[in-house]
This record gives C-alpha cells, structure tokens and sequence, in this order.
C-alpha cells in the first residue's frame, strides 16, 4: 500500500484514507469487507442493496460506516451506477438517496460532485476503480466509479472539467485518490476491450489477452486535466490479489458484495 494512505481500524472493521485529504478538510475512506452485519451469501461489510443481501443488514452496515468515519448518514448521496461518465452534482435536495431512497432520481450516474459541507458523496465497487478528488481552497468534494468503461470514457478527467467549470477549482489545487481495485497484475481482457485503451496501458499475453492497467490510464487522463502528478495518489492495493480484504467480483462471482468509497467536506 502507498504510504501516503493511513489505515484506520473500528472494532473488526478497517478502511484506508489518503492522508493529505485529511488533513486538507476531507473525511475520506476506503472500505474493507471484514467486520459488517452482512451473513449468508454476501459475507462481511457489504454496502450494495441490489445483490441479494439483507437490506437490513445493508443500512446497518451504513450506520457502521458513518459512525466510523464520523459523518452524518442523512446526508449521504449515492448513485445507481451504469459504467458511464455521467457525473450529477449534488445539492442538499439530494440527502439520502441511494440509502433511505434507494431508487431514486439519481439513476445512470458514476460520478458525484458538491461544495456542500456535510454531505457525503458515496460510491461502490468490486474491482472497478473508485476515484476521489477534493479541491481544497474552493471546498469542493467529487466521487466517481471508473470500471474499464468509465475509464476508457474519461470519467476522472470528466470529472476535473465539471469541479472547474461548476465550482471555479483550479486543477493544480486538486488532490486526488485512486483507490484499492483490479491492479494490471490480475486485469486480464480480451482484444476488444483492451483496444479501448492507448497502447502504453496494455502489456500483451497469450492467447490474444492482455493485461490492461487501469490505474495508469486514470492517473494520466487526470493529469492531463491539469492536476499535478504529484498530487495523484494510487492506494495500490489490488482487490484480486487481496481479496480476502476486498470484494471482488473476478474471484467472487456471485457472492461478491460491494465496499465504498466516501468523501466528504468537514
């Protein structure tokens, strides 16, 4: 793991965070999978409500969650994720959906933004990459769900362009977090897919597969957007090779639940 990012342990639960949005003014964390409510086939701390857990067991793991990393429950926003570059920017008109609203309005979305103190933006994954950005001279907080699709559509860097032109952020005021997903050791596609990306992201195998890595190409489309190299922050953990401590949907199958990434402006 990248030693820019701190672990953070609640009773059996564990999350990482990036350190500098800390202490920039952002609560952030990463989830684990241990130490949830969740029982039966989706096992641990699970935060999806669409596979096949418990709803119950779902929110308490919510609650969990807020109380661990201390924001207000009430406040959090999540989206129906599609694997697109669909980005909504969120109001406090929006508190509660994804959890206390589970189908809401906010439906074909995978990127969240907000200036709004308190509200925490909240997005899930199983191997896609989770990405969080904060400005922190303009307050400014975003989320976003870059799964190959997202990535080969340049959700980040889409992501960067909406927090300037909406909320005035200078790209090189932007921290950025890629977090714990399929590292380019176990991201292994076929040709069709691999051709989505520039050919310095894929290492050809045999058989006409190839390794693809997403965190390079995420890396590279927010930089290209003006935020400093310096400023992007790979976790590198990979949810395949650590799937004991993540949800991932490669080794998984049907019993894959769904861990979260969170920020919020203190």
């Amino acid at each position: 793991m990248n030693s820019e990012f701190c672990e953070i342990s609640k009773d059996s639960r564990s999350y990482i965070a990036l350190g500098r949005m800390n202490g920039a003014g952002f609560i952030n964390g990463f989830s684990r999978r241990s130490g949830g409510v969740s029982r039966g086939k989706i096992e641990g701390f699970n935060f999806g409500f669409r596979v096949g857990d418990d709803p119950d067991s779902v929110l308490k793991n919510y609650e969990l969650l807020a109380d661990d990393l201390g924001f207000d429950l009430s406040r959090a926003v999540c989206a129906r994720q599609t694997h697109t570059n669909n980005i909504r920017i969120v109001t406090p008109m929006d508190c509660g959906k994804g959890i206390f609203q589970i189908d809401s309005d906010i439906r074909d979305i995978d990127g969240l933004i907000t200036n709004e103190r308190g509200i925490a933006l909240i997005i899930f994954t199983a191997d896609c990459v989770p990405l969080l950005f904060c400005d922190p001279v303009n307050k400014v907080a975003a989320a976003s769900h870059a799964g190959w699709r997202g990535t080969a559509q340049n959700i980040g860097g889409r992501t960067v362009r909406l927090m300037r032109e909406k909320f005035g952020t200078d790209p090189k005021d932007i921290i950025a977090a890629v977090g714990p997903s399929i590292g380019v050791c176990c991201f292994e596609v076929d040709r069709a897919t691999a051709e989505n990306f520039d050919e310095k992201y894929r290492i050809p195998k045999p058989n006409d597969k190839f390794h693809v890595d997403l965190w390079a190409a995420n890396r590279d489309m927010i930089a290209a957007e003006g935020v400093r190299p310096e400023n992007i922050f790979i976790s590198g953990e990979c949810t395949v090779c650590n799937s004991d401590r993540y949800y991932s949907y490669r080794t998984h199958k049907e019993h894959t639940g769904r861990q979260v990434a969170v920020i919020c402006i203190k």
